[in-house]
């Protein structure tokens, strides 16, 4: 990724994160008009990625054990799309299923 450095050179890392990862799905959004269709999708994917990586740009934010399990699958099958559209397509099925479980647990009420 860039590193936008401030007029004392220093880093500002949630700053530049930000408008580095706007940048990244506006340069999305122009390759999916062109693109093979799953290819939006694929990008899709990388964008819930790379926002893991705000974990390491502040010690504000507390990392996400599902989230970073999340993207340690999303890295191990990206290159799905290249074999085949239904294996893509059944990766992304099976995330939404995760997804659906966890969001469940974080906000059914339990009784106390």
């Amino acid at each position: 990724m860039l590193r936008i450095l401030n007029d004392d050179n220093s880093e500002n890392e949630i700053e530049a994160f930000l408008f580095e990862y706007s940048l990244f799905l506006l340069t999305s959004a122009r390759g999916a008009v062109d693109e093979p269709h799953l290819y939006g999708s694929m990008r899709l994917l990388d964008g819930i990625s790379r926002l893991t990586e705000l974990y390491s740009k502040s010690k504000k934010i507390k990392p996400d054990d599902f989230l970073l399990e999340a993207n340690s699958e999303i890295q191990a099958n990206l290159d799905a799309i290249m074999k085949s559209d239904e294996e893509f397509v059944r990766f992304i099925d099976s995330l939404l299923v995760k997804y659906t479980e966890e969001m469940k647990k974080r906000y059914t009420p339990h009784p106390k």
